[in-house]
């Protein structure tokens, strides 16, 4: 079958553009410019003039039948996929040909070829290998090479036995590490015994299996030996709130909403991947979550989700840099590409993208959150029954993701960097879109008893879990394959992105097909579920997997995990207060330009925040779109008003000093970001999101500190975990150097409004304003704050929010008065204290803000401005109006007002300490992030 080419270059091509400034930033002068070319290789009888509007944008793309690079101008190395693999793209190529009456188009590849202009072959390749391309997946395409077909070829492997008869401890532990599996010496001992109990080496497939199954990924172990689960899940029991339909047990959490509707909430970290591959592993990151939502109950729908990312300072010179780590720049630039080529095809709203650093992040902290909807009666799932069919259905099965789970679970060296690069998923967000149209149709036509996504592990731990109860057979010859090449424990345990399993009931078949046909969602009918108790499976019509379910998810032994105090050497903060207007304007600036602080639209800004019509209140808001929301507000109801509001607590500074207060600060923040826009706190659900350092005795007490104190307040607030994911993986090794992340928790928190139009916002209103602190202040807790980063420090203590009873008499104040619209603008203090909250409602109206040192409290000033402390608010209220009868009993103090001039002032009396205009605050504000981006 012939075979063609079309060539397109770009008349500007950002991409080229800013690898260019990425290279010329590692130090690689010598590149004089980079160029790339876009290739499509198409097999079949077919009219290239025909095909062009489809391939090529000619506005800004020249095409050509011919490459338009010229090879004296510097070294080309294209990358391609792999014979064995299909493109993700293809089908979407084989669609668009077929609908322009092209059916002739029988395959279709694409390339990519890189020109780099000043360099030699050797060190252009060199960078290839190191930033372009997954060699697990992709190659290096020959210049010379020949193809006489595009369609994937390959043999696989024939099915092998691994016997772990008379292996010593020694062993065991070698062969562990050596395929990947990094399953701990007590794992090994019980597959050891268990081989020999039932006279049988294993399968590869059956011992894949296995080790997966039970890494701390997805058994949990870490969080089972210490009984953290236990913990914070008996809380959530104790607490019953009457709003909550399921917590802990399905993929996301749900809680009642109104007139018969559910939302839904789940967090999922990416860490591992994203930290190699930080596009695929970035993408793969949403697709996940999205799926997470996709597979509650019965189906719900997404419409909502973040983006949190924690790296290393992506300005951190190469010198500074842990051999073998991918430079943080390179992870942040790509994860926001990713984040736009997943999410903006995906037609879902953006609501909290947020980017945070610390020096101990060489192992990012890479999270996705996803806010979804569904009616009541469908947010439970039935178990499957023996007779129902399994429906695989999505994307086909490929070799990446391989080993995701395992290698997900133990910490990272330079070495993993190359070795599990086959754990990083290919997305393909198009195909995902498919099925999410068409799941709540297969729902709403009780075609699904359950359903649920093909996440770590793949095709054994989603048809093991579903049929844990029953039993189920497989068929994995009829499983739509991407790669000729893979054998069966591969198939079995890709975690190829875009598919998901359903039980469906035998009279349902035909018309779940029918759906699914009609959405053009591909399908296959993966096998059944049976009353044996087994997991089996069979390949080429031979039994390749016989497991009973009671050993798979019952026999993974949980080690007791030891506890030790852990040493931190802390010193107190030592900060001299600023005295003149120079050190004042240094403070400001210094805080405002802090990559944690600093406008991050550049970002966000890609991300589609109003798709589906449901977004009331968006990431930015204000007069120019540019003023950070801290909460967003959806009406997924469409004409009513009800509202779901939700808000992202994540600050890595403060884990550094207390991991248990650092948890309990980000509890107290989240929520009181919703209460100050009007949302009850008795209304709310939260989820979260731990990441720690790989288990050592001092770790595993600071996590276990984290958990009971989550617990207990959520237990005395009466506001419960519903969801959330552990990582306790979160090292680095290289070069004799241990890097750990900071004892992280992002708590996401979701609660429910009665009028989106009557939430209240951060942005000044009028000038002549009182502006009014309410809460406790403590000036010289600047300990983790973002102020004392600034200065080089870390401080020995965090600031000691209230007690639970405090917090509840706080909020209710508040409530009360937001529902009397006592106020009109208010924001929860956090990172960078007043002074960023007093700029950024400044920015989102205009005008400005004088504030009076003289009515602060005795302490240090520069406490009271940059202090972040998490449970107060800067509330805006009319002139004269007198609030100490309604907040009688809560700290409150006016620290000054609103003026019509756009400037922020601080003064002493009539004398002025500091001043600044907007605009020269907002130059500084703008130009970190547009750096790391640029």
């Amino acid at each position: 079958m012939a075979i063609q080419s079309v060539y397109a270059l770009s008349k500007d091509d950002p991409e080229a553009r800013n690898w260019l400034n990425f290279f010329h930033r590692r130090g690689y002068t010598r590149l004089t410019n980079l160029i790339i070319e876009r290739v499509f290789w198409l097999e079949g009888d077919c009219h290239l003039e025909r095909l062009l509007p489809l391939l090529v944008n000619t506005l800004y793309q020249v095409p050509s039948e011919q490459s338009q690079l010229d090879p004296l101008q510097g070294p080309i190395v294209e990358v391609a996929y792999r014979p064995a693999v299909t493109d993700p793209e293809t089908p979407s190529i084989l669609a668009g040909a077929h609908a322009l009456g092209e059916t002739g188009l029988e395959f279709a590849r694409l390339s990519r070829r890189y020109q780099f202009c000043g360099l030699e072959v050797a060190e252009a390749k060199r960078l290839a290998g190191r930033f372009l391309y997954n060699k697990v997946v992709e190659r290096i395409r020959d210049k010379n090479e020949k193809m006489t077909t595009l369609r994937p070829s390959g043999k696989p492997d024939p099915v092998g036995t691994v016997s772990l008869d008379g292996l010593s401890d020694e062993q065991l532990e070698t062969l562990s590490h050596e395929r990947s599996w990094y399953a701990p010496l007590s794992q090994m001992r019980v597959l050891q015994a268990h081989e020999r109990e039932r006279g049988a080496p294993y399968t590869d497939a059956e011992i894949e299996i296995l080790a997966q199954s039970w890494s701390d990924h997805c058994y949990h172990t870490t969080w089972k030996s210490l009984g953290l689960l236990k913990k914070l899940s008996e809380a959530t029991r104790r607490i019953n709130h009457p709003l909550i339909v399921s917590s802990f047990t399905d993929n996301a959490g749900g809680m009642e909403f109104a007139d018969g509707w559910v939302v839904t909430i789940k967090g999922e970290t990416h860490n591992f991947p994203s930290s190699i591959a930080p596009f695929g592993g970035i993408a793969t990151k949403h697709g996940g979550v999205i799926r997470d939502t996709l597979g509650f109950g019965k189906g719900a729908y997404p419409i909502g989700g973040t983006t949190v990312m924690g790296t290393m300072d992506p300005r951190l010179p190469d010198g500074k840099l842990p051999p073998g780590a991918l430079h943080p720049e390179l992870i942040v630039s790509e994860s926001v590409r990713a984040t736009a080529y997943y999410t903006n095809p995906m037609g879902i709203p953006m609501l909290h993208p947020i980017y945070r650093c610390h020096p101990g992040y060489a192992k990012c902290f890479a999270l996705g959150h996803s806010i979804g909807i569904i009616p009541k009666k469908y947010a439970q799932k039935d178990p499957p029954r023996p007779g129902d069919v399994a429906v695989l259905f999505g994307g086909e099965t490929g070799r990446d993701g391989i080993h995701g789970a395992t290698a997900s679970s133990t910490g990272m060296t330079g070495e993993t960097l190359e070795k599990e690069s086959a754990a990083v998923q290919i997305g393909h967000p198009i195909t995902e879109r498919r099925f999410m149209t068409a799941i709540p149709v297969l729902r709403d036509q009780d075609c699904v008893r359950s359903i649920t996504d093909l996440g770590a592990g793949g095709i054994s731990c989603a048809a093991g879990e579903m049929g844990a109860e029953t039993g189920i057979s497989i068929d994995l010859d009829v499983v739509p394959l991407k790669d000729q090449s893979l054998t069966a424990w591969e198939i079995l345990l890709s975690e190829s992105q875009e598919r998901m399993l359903m039980a469906v009931p035998p009279d349902k078949l035909a018309e779940a097909l029918s759906i699914l046909d009609r959405f053009e969602v591909a399908h296959t009918q993966l096998g059944q579920f049976t009353d044996s108790g087994r997991l089996e499976a069979k390949w080429h019509g031979e039994p390749v997997v016989n497991l009973e379910m009671s050993f798979l998810w019952g026999a993974c032994p949980i080690e007791p995990t030891p506890t030790a105090e852990p040493h931190r050497s802390l010193h107190a903060v030592d900060i001299p207060e600023p005295r003149s207007k120079d050190d004042w304007a240094h403070a400001v600036y210094k805080v405002l330009s802090h990559y944690h602080c600093a406008d991050q639209s550049p970002a966000g800004s890609r991300f589609d925040s109003t798709v589906q019509g449901r977004t009331a209140i968006g990431p930015y808001g204000g007069r120019n779109h540019r003023m950070p929301s801290d909460i967003s507000v959806l009406a997924p109801l469409h004409g009513q008003p009800p509202g779901v509001i939700t808000t992202v607590a994540f600050n890595p500074l403060y884990g550094d000093i207390d991991p248990a207060g650092m948890a309990r600060l980000m509890i107290v923040e989240a929520i009181t970001k919703a209460v100050v826009a009007g949302a009850d706190y008795r209304q709310m659900a939260l989820c979260d999101n731990f990441y720690t350092p790989k288990i050592r005795p001092d770790i595993a007490a600071d996590l276990v500190r984290m958990v009971e104190t989550i617990a207990k307040l959520s237990e005395e607030l009466g506001t419960p975990f519903i969801s959330g994911k552990d990582s306790s993986s979160g090292t680095f090794e290289a070069g004799g150097r241990r890097i750990d992340v900071p004892p992280t928790l992002a708590v996401a928190a979701m609660g429910r409004v009665d009028d989106v139009k009557k939430v209240t916002t951060k942005e000044f209103k009028r000038a002549g304003n009182q502006l009014v602190l309410v809460g406790r202040l403590d000036s010289a807790a600047l300990g983790g704050s973002v102020y004392a980063d600034c200065h080089g420090q870390r401080g020995d203590r965090l600031f000691a929010a209230p007690d639970a009873a405090a917090l509840r008499a706080g909020w209710d104040a508040l409530l009360k008065l937001q529902a009397e619209n006592r106020y009109v603008s208010g924001s929860a203090v956090a990172e960078g204290g007043l002074v960023l909250r007093l700029f950024e409602a400044s920015l989102g109206s205009g005008l400005g803000a004088r504030i009076r040192l003289d009515r602060l409290p005795e302490g240090r000033r520069d406490g009271f401005l940059f202090g972040e402390f998490i449970g107060a608010c800067l509330i805006e209220v009319p002139p004269k109006l007198d609030l100490a009868a309604d907040l009688e009993g809560i700290p409150h103090l006016v620290v000054g007002e609103v003026i019509g001039d756009p400037k922020l002032v601080l003064a002493d009396g009539k004398k002025v300490i500091w001043e600044a205009t907007l605009a020269q605050l907002t130059k500084s504000w703008t130009e970190t992030f547009s750096e790391v981006l640029k």
